[in-house]
């Protein structure tokens, strides 16, 4: 039972029922933020119901107003939240009740009548909040703070199923964290490439916002701090467009140049920074600089230090300073692992799949250059495929295989000179001892590539022999 704090309380729960019921059939006039506030905890259960309302706009007032008596009743407002996600008779009750659990940083669970509906619509939802770098890099974090490995593939899935370019995004992102096991980052990056790359989709998502160009981001503030022991750190502040708040991200770095803290605020409500700083300089500390050129070196090569221990709070901040992938350094993302998928997918026929995959590659990798051949002449584009030839050959000359697939692009094209060149030098690598002595198929190449240019060369001497006319025979008439 609820125990009603004053003589008023009854009273304004009457309010806000009345206030909900009206939102049925007038618009919303007035708010109930004030009147919400002074309920508290009190308007819990109230708020609950109108959660499981059939009516949308109730229950978008509902969250709206339980998220706000969160901040005074946290407690009570998660163990509302998690009976509203196992025990509501709709799935819409339960997907709102999650969502919130979500944004109060509490994990739930729920059992929907629907699930593979329910997970469809909720991986839409996400592929069109995903317009910025920031809300990449707060999406995955939310995912894996949130989602059980395998959960975090089906959803990556999903998504690739209706919206193929943001499934892309948000596995790019996945990619990066290196407090993912390698073994994740994979399984979302084939999951986000299950779907075709070509498919159409739907109007206002992801790829209709990368064609459109947005409003340039506004400037960041930065501050580079630096104390007697030769610690760092670096402050970076940008407000966010077209809302009345600002992002923060700090970054602590030892005297040995690694990273040891990060705080992101993604909601600070006043974009000045002097209060902060200047607590940092009440600990000792020094404004050192205040050049963005200069913080985001700073950075990114203490990044690089701390890459395989960086804490969750370094992503979701790292955009203000325009880092990307920088904490990888020389590190190279798994080329091994994605190149043999790659080649596997080469192999049965999904083309478009595996040029996507190998775009995630080392882009020197000679055979990363020759796995993209074979997609481009297997799908007849043959001057592409050359580009890229020409692109291994430079780094392996004398593998046999190059001058082949070379020739069989040149044939293709009609370029028979070229053609027999290619094919001449594929004969001469192919008689030094390599790997392709092993491979079944290299004589049957032998032989194919040694008729090829006999008939090369036959068809050569015919073209350059001049045609010789018969000279006709004058024949006297006898007078």
């Amino acid at each position: 039972m609820v125990t009603l704090a004053g003589s008023n309380a009854f009273a304004d729960l009457r309010k806000l029922a009345d206030w909900f019921g009206s939102l049925s059939t007038a618009p919303q006039a007035l708010g109930i933020d004030r009147l919400v506030r002074r309920l508290g905890a009190t308007a819990i259960p109230l708020l609950g119901r109108e959660l499981q309302h059939d009516d949308g706009r109730r229950r978008n007032a509902a969250l709206d107003a339980l998220a706000m008596v969160a901040t005074v009743a946290r407690e009570r407002v998660v163990a509302e939240l998690r009976t509203i996600a196992t025990m509501a008779h709709d799935d819409e009750p339960k997907v709102n009740a999650l969502g919130l659990l979500a944004e109060l940083g509490v994990k739930g669970a729920a059992r929907f009548h629907d699930p593979d509906a329910m997970q469809r619509r909720s991986a839409h939802e996400l592929a069109l909040r995903l317009d910025s770098a920031a809300e990449i890099a707060s999406a995955a974090d939310l995912m894996v703070r949130q989602l059980e490995p395998t959960e975090l593939v089906q959803m990556v899935a999903v998504m690739a199923q209706s919206t193929p370019t943001a499934a892309r995004r948000l596995a790019d992102e996945l990619a990066v964290r290196l407090d993912l096991d390698a073994e994740l980052r994979e399984r979302a990056a084939h999951a986000a490439l299950a779907a075709p790359i070509h498919r159409l989709e739907p109007a206002g998502t992801i790829a209709d916002a990368a064609a459109t160009p947005s409003r340039a981001p506004r400037p960041t503030h930065v501050a580079v701090l630096v104390d007697a022991a030769a610690r760092l750190v670096v402050i970076a502040s940008r407000k966010v467009s077209g809302e009345k708040r600002w992002r923060r991200w700090a970054v602590l770095i030892g005297a040995s140049g690694r990273i040891e803290d990060c705080l992101h605020e993604d909601d600070a409500r006043d974009g000045d920074a002097a209060p902060l700083i200047a607590n940092l300089c009440a600990d000792g500390y020094r404004v050192a600089s205040t050049e963005l050129d200069r913080a985001r070196t700073i950075a990114s090569a203490a990044a690089r230090l701390t890459a395989t221990s960086l804490p969750p709070a370094y992503y979701l901040g790292r955009d203000l300073l325009d880092l990307g992938d920088a904490h990888l350094g020389s590190r190279a993302p798994a080329t091994g692992n994605l190149l043999h998928r790659a080649i596997e997918m080469v192999s049965t026929g999904a083309h478009a799949q595996a040029e996507a995959l190998l775009a995630r590659c080392e882009p020197g990798n000679p055979d990363v250059a020759a796995a993209l051949a074979a997609c481009a002449l297997a799908t007849s584009r043959p001057a592409l495929a050359i580009e890229h030839l020409q692109r291994a050959i430079a780094v392996e000359p004398t593998w046999p295989l190059h001058q082949w697939n070379l020739a069989v692009a040149l044939h293709q094209i009609g370029d028979s000179t070229s053609c027999c060149i290619a094919l001449r030098r594929f004969v001469a690598a192919s008689a030094t001892p390599s790997g392709l002595y092993a491979d079944p198929d290299q004589p049957g190449r032998v032989a194919c590539a040694e008729r090829l240019l006999a008939e090369l060369d036959r068809t050569a001497r015919l073209v350059a022999q001049p045609v010789r006319r018969k000279r006709r025979k004058r024949v006297q008439l006898e007078s």
